[in-house]
């Protein structure tokens, strides 16, 4: 299980709706709550966030002591 990834997810609404932000599977964007979010997908990611008002902090860390709190 990726903690960053679980706490990236969530800040941004959750599997299905991160899913359908970047018109990816359900399955895939799921996927890497045990993979991890791929690089090339953490950029996207991160426009995305702020396009949607929760833009994500450059030490993703943040968000999983956030979470953990």
């Amino acid at each position: 299980m990726s903690i960053v990834a679980n706490a990236v997810l969530d800040h941004l609404g959750g599997t299905s709706a991160v899913a359908k932000l970047i018109e990816a599977p359900v399955s895939t964007v799921h996927s890497w709550r045990s993979i991890g979010i791929p690089k090339s997908r953490m950029a996207h990611l991160r426009l995305i966030g702020k396009t949607i008002g929760k833009p994500l902090p450059d030490n993703l860390d943040q968000l999983v002591q956030r979470d953990a709190a």
